[in-house]
C-alpha cells in the first residue's frame, strides 16, 4: 500500500475519469508515435481534464515540481492575484518592463481565441511547436513519475485503479498549462516571469512557487462564491495566500473587509504591504485624439514619486486602478535593482494593449470581458462616460454560474443603453434562453437571440453611423467576439 497521501479532490476526480484518462492517454501515445501530434491534438486532450475547480494539494503539486527538478527556484516571479484585473495588471507590468529592456515571460488565463495566448515571450505568444514540446515534455514526465513512484498507468488494462494506485498522478487542466509554463520558460529563459493566479491563489497551483520577487493583490470582488466562499473576507483569504514571508505584496484598497484580511495576512507572514488607495489616483480624464481615439488621462501619487501626463490608450477608466498596481510593483522590483526610468513606465503604459478590455474591436464597436458585479459596475461607468450622437447597443450574454441575475439588474437599472440583445453563447456553461428572458423579464428594451452571430446579425441591421455597440457579460462572449471579427 503507498504512503503517499492523496486529497479527497483527487481521489474523486481520478475514480471518476481513471477509464476515460488511460483511453486518451493511449490515444495521445499513437498519434505520437505516428509524428502527427497537432496542437489541436493537443487542446482536445487538455480539454478532457478537469478544469481548475479540481485540484491536487500544494504538496502534491510541490512533489511534481520537484520531481522537474525545481524549475522555479531559477526564475524571478512576480505572482498576481485577485477577482478582477489580474491580466490588465500582469500585461502593464510586462509592457513597462519590455520597454525597460528586459526580456519577459508572461503566463495568463483563459485565453480568448487561440490556447497558446496564455504564454507570452516579450509580448508575443508562443509559437504552437513550443506548445506542443512542452506539453510533450510534461506529458511524459507524468509518466516517468508515476513510474518512479511505483504508480504505473498501465496503457494495456482496461480496469479501474484500484487502492493500490491511490497515489496516481495525473494534472488537472489548469496544473498540466501551469506545469508546461515551467517548462516553456526554462527552455526560454526570460528576466521576469509575470505569473497570473488561475483561481483564488492559496490551493492554486501556482502557489507552488515559494519566494516571488513580489506579490501583487488586485480588486476583491463576489467571483466563484462556490469555490472561494460567499463573503469578502473568505474570498480575501484565498486571495491573500500567495502572500510569503519577507515578500513585498501590493494591494488596492477597495473595501475594508477584504484590505483587513490581506494585512492581517501580511503581518502573520512577516510581508511588507503597499497599499494604493482610490485618493492616489487623480485628475482622471477620458479624452480623444485628433484622429477620434480614446484615451484616459491622469496622474498617480505612489509612495516614492508623482506620476503626471499618464496615457492609457483605453476607454476604460477602472484601468487607471490597475495601472496604479503595475506601477507600484515596478517600484518594488527597482528597489531590487531593476533598473526602470520614469519614461519607461510612461511609454510602457501608453504603449500596453489588452484584449477585451474596452477595446474597440471595430469602429464603433467595444467589447469589455466584464462577467462579474464588480467587472459590470466598472464597465457601466466607463460606458457611461462615453459620449456618443448616437444610440448605446448592448450585446450581453454570461455563463450559469455568474451572478447574472444581478448583472442583469445592474444593467436595466442603469438606463445607459437604448437597446440590449442578448445571447445565448457557444459553450455548455452557457445560460439558457428560459433564465436569460428570465432575467431581464423587467424591462422593455431587450431581444433575444440563439447564438452570437444571430444577435450581431441583428444589431448591424439596426445600426446606424453615430450609434455605439458595446458587448459584455462573459470573456466567452469576447472570444467568441474577437473570433469573428478577426
Amino acid at each position: 500500500m503507498s504512503q503517499h497521501i492523496i486529497s479527497k479532490q483527487a481521489m474523486e476526480y481520478m475514480t471518476y475519469n481513471t477509464n476515460d484518462l488511460k483511453q486518451n492517454i493511449i490515444n495521445i501515445k499513437n498519434i505520437q508515435k505516428q509524428n502527427k501530434l497537432t496542437l489541436a491534438a493537443c487542446e482536445e486532450f487538455l480539454n478532457s481534464l478537469p478544469y481548475c475547480t479540481v485540484k491536487h494539494t500544494i504538496s502534491e503539486n510541490k512533489a511534481f515540481l520537484e520531481y522537474m527538478k525545481s524549475p522555479e527556484k531559477d526564475m524571478k516571479i512576480i505572482h498576481v492575484a485577485g477577482t478582477n484585473g489580474k491580466g490588465s495588471v500582469c500585461n502593464y507590468v510586462s509592457s513597462i518592463l519590455l520597454h525597460s529592456g528586459y526580456h519577459i515571460g508572461m503566463f495568463t488565463s483563459p485565453h480568448l481565441v487561440d490556447i497558446t495566448e496564455r504564454f507570452k515571450i516579450d509580448g508575443s505568444d508562443i509559437s504552437e511547436d513550443v506548445f506542443r514540446d512542452a506539453f510533450c515534455k510534461i506529458f511524459d514526465i507524468i509518466e516517468r513519475y508515476n513510474k518512479q513512484k511505483d504508480h504505473t498507468y498501465s496503457i494495456n488494462k482496461t480496469d479501474k485503479i484500484d487502492e493500490d494506485d491511490a497515489g496516481f498522478f495525473f494534472p488537472s487542466y489548469f496544473e498540466y498549462l501551469f506545469f508546461m509554463a515551467m517548462i516553456v520558460y526554462t527552455d526560454h529563459p526570460v528576466d521576469y516571469l509575470v505569473l497570473e493566479t488561475g483561481l483564488g491563489g492559496l490551493l492554486d497551483v501556482t502557489n507552488t512557487i515559494d519566494k516571488p520577487v513580489v506579490c501583487v493583490i488586485t480588486e476583491i470582488g463576489m467571483d466563484h462564491m462556490q469555490y472561494l466562499g460567499d463573503t469578502y473576507e473568505k474570498i480575501a483569504a484565498h486571495k491573500a495566500g500567495i502572500i510569503k514571508t519577507d515578500v513585498p505584496v501590493i494591494f488596492f484598497d477597495k473595501r475594508p473587509e477584504s484590505t483587513q484580511v490581506i494585512r492581517e495576512t501580511a503581518m502573520q507572514k512577516g510581508a511588507r504591504t503597499h497599499m494604493i488607495s482610490e485618493e492616489s489616483i487623480k485628475n482622471v480624464k477620458l479624452c480623444r485624439d485628433d484622429e477620434g481615439n480614446k484615451y484616459v488621462d491622469f496622474c498617480y501619487d505612489s509612495e516614492y514619486y508623482n506620476y503626471v501626463g499618464l496615457c492609457l490608450h483605453t476607454s476604460a477608466i477602472y484601468q487607471t486602478q490597475n495601472s496604479a498596481l503595475a506601477i507600484s510593483c515596478i517600484e518594488e522590483l527597482k528597489n531590487t535593482g531593476a533598473l526602470v526610468s520614469y519614461d519607461d513606465i510612461r511609454m510602457g503604459l501608453s504603449g500596453a494593449m489588452w484584449p477585451c478590455r474596452m477595446e474597440e474591436i471595430r469602429p464603433g464597436f467595444i467589447v469589455d470581458g466584464a462577467h462579474n458585479t464588480d467587472g459590470m459596475e466598472a464597465f457601466l461607468a466607463s460606458a457611461r462616460d462615453i459620449d456618443t450622437k448616437g444610440r448605446k447597443i448592448l450585446l450581453f450574454g454570461a455563463v450559469s454560474d455568474k451572478q447574472y441575475k444581478l448583472m442583469a439588474s445592474m444593467i436595466g437599472d442603469s438606463r445607459i443603453f437604448d437597446i440590449i440583445a442578448v445571447t445565448c453563447l457557444k459553450t455548455s456553461r452557457s445560460l439558457d434562453m428560459d433564465r436569460l428572458t428570465d432575467a431581464f423579464k423587467d424591462y422593455d428594451n431587450v431581444s433575444f437571440y440563439d447564438s452570437v452571430s444571430e444577435a450581431t446579425a441583428y444589431i448591424d441591421s439596426i445600426r446606424t453611423q453615430d450609434d455605439l455597440i458595446f458587448a459584455a457579460g462573459s470573456l466567452y462572449l469576447a472570444g467568441q467576439l474577437r473570433e469573428t471579427y478577426d
